[in-house]
């Protein structure tokens, strides 16, 4: 198999470093476009070159136009987006794909899937087990939801377009004041009966309804309410086949991940989607030739994972999960997470990017201080696709 050339959007994230070193790894050359100035991947060995790009969220047709030129003068054969900013590269697909393979669906099929209300609706109609969902165009509309519900509902509140979970807020004691939301025509949020149970995340690759790689994992410790930062692969193999269902019901091609809750009766409720690279690449081992996915699609069995892949990401373990530990039994749980679980970052080959963590932190740090918001929004301010008209 010949080598491609791949340019990758999206260099901030440990799961995007984790691709570009499956690639490296097997002869491809990596080339990054990012509109961050100071991102974990900008040292790693597994990168060819790096291209300061405008941010997708502010400049959409001056990161499109940086795209072309990269492409173009490289000879790129493969643009592969990892994070938010593959709705602009969708936007821009008509102008992006004369000069390579774009992995990336149209821009409404992949706000669809985005929008958690419009998810909502294409599971629920294919018969998908979801919890009860509405949503809501402002704080009347909301009130009167509430007043017309049986009081023993928990209840949680998400904007249709969020990440991370920031903007989650539990709604489990009827009596309590209704909280305040930044709810409105322009930015809707959905009301969703709350799930009691263990929450299990999955990553797949598909091309044409086809899934070509499968990982489910739990996530024992998360940065804030849902970045997770520890990975242990989930065994159960009903997960694989209603994930299968999806995106062949769906015919999708791409990167996709799922949020699922399975209840106390052990049904899989599935809860959200994110149709983008994610964590559990980090589960994938080098040897099991991810890179033959994106470059002979037509061609890949099923890839999955093997149950001792299991990872995290040590500084966010001491930063995040150790002052958020609140038992002896998380310590413990924690303890073993520590010396059982691989560093996703740290490689003896390219440890560059280990040590380049602290520089990138600083950098969200500070924007997190200009803009007000906290480290985790930072880290997307600029590459977010929030329903804007653009």
């Amino acid at each position: 198999m010949s080598t491609r050339t791949f340019l990758l959007t999206g260099g901030r994230a440990p799961a995007t470093l984790e691709l570009a070193r499956h690639l490296h790894a097997y002869g491809h050359r990596v080339l990054m476009a990012e509109s961050m100035p100071n991102y974990l991947c900008q040292r790693s060995t597994a990168v060819a070159a790096s291209f300061h790009v405008p941010a997708p969220r502010y400049d959409p047709d001056g990161f499109i136009r940086a795209l072309q030129e990269i492409l173009k003068k490289e000879k790129v054969e493969i643009l592969l987006p990892t994070s938010e900013e593959i709705f602009t590269v969708a936007k821009g697909r008509k102008q992006l794909s004369p000069y390579s393979f774009v992995w990336a669906e149209s821009l409404d099929k992949l706000l669809s899937l985005h929008d958690k209300w419009r998810f909502y609706r294409i599971a629920s109609e294919r018969n998908f087990s979801v919890p009860r969902t509405w949503q809501v165009h402002s704080q009347s509309e909301l009130k009167q939801l509430i007043a017309e519900m049986p009081k023993e509902i928990p209840l949680v509140f998400k904007p249709c377009y969020s990440r991370f979970a920031t903007h989650v807020t539990y709604y489990f004691d009827r009596k309590a004041p209704l909280p305040t939301i930044p709810v409105s025509r322009e930015n809707p949020w959905i009301v969703q009966e709350w799930v009691e149970g263990k929450q299990i995340c999955t990553y797949g690759v598909s091309y044409k309804g086809e899934l070509l790689a499968h990982a489910a994992y739990q996530t024992a410790f998360t940065a804030g309410n849902g970045a997770g930062i520890s990975f242990t692969p989930d065994p159960r193999t009903k997960l694989k086949r209603l994930v299968q269902e999806i995106v062949k019901e769906i015919c999708f091609t791409g990167q996709i991940s799922f949020d699922w809750i399975e209840s106390s009766e052990g049904i899989m409720k599935l809860i959200e989607c994110n149709p983008r690279l994610t964590s559990g690449i980090h589960l994938f081992h080098t040897k099991d030739r991810l890179d033959r996915i994106f470059t002979q699609p037509e061609e890949a069995s099923l890839l999955t994972i093997h149950p001792n892949q299991k990872s995290m990401i040590g500084l966010a373990m001491w930063s995040h999960a150790l002052p958020s530990i609140r038992s002896l039994s998380r310590f413990r749980q924690w303890l073993h997470i520590l010396f059982t679980h691989r560093d996703v970052l740290f490689r003896l080959k390219d440890p560059l990017p280990f040590l380049y963590q602290g520089k990138s932190l600083l950098y969200l740090w500070r924007e997190s201080r200009r803009l007000g918001i906290s480290m985790l929004e930072a880290s997307t301010h600029d590459i977010e696709w929030n329903g804007e008209r653009r």
